[in-house]
């Protein structure tokens, strides 16, 4: 009927070697979900504006600090 040949016989613990290698190398759902959020931050150019001016006005001393909902109105 029918006829196996393996060529090589693969144990357990090298499977389990091998997929555990392949788990550390692979990136996590939230580290390409940050990754994506970077990536679109930085291709917008009025964020990217926005964020160079913002850190102008931190070293120019221009900030306020908020402590409360109340000192933003």
């Amino acid at each position: 009927m029918y006829k196996w040949t393996m060529e090589k016989v693969i144990n357990l613990e090298e499977v389990y070697r091998k997929l555990k290698m392949i788990e550390q190398s692979m990136v996590t759902k939230n580290e390409l979900d940050s990754a994506l959020q970077s990536v679109m931050i930085c291709s917008n150019e009025d964020t990217m504006r926005q964020i160079k001016e913002s850190e102008k006005d931190i070293k120019s001393g221009r900030i306020k600090r908020i402590n409360s909902i109340r000192d933003i109105e």
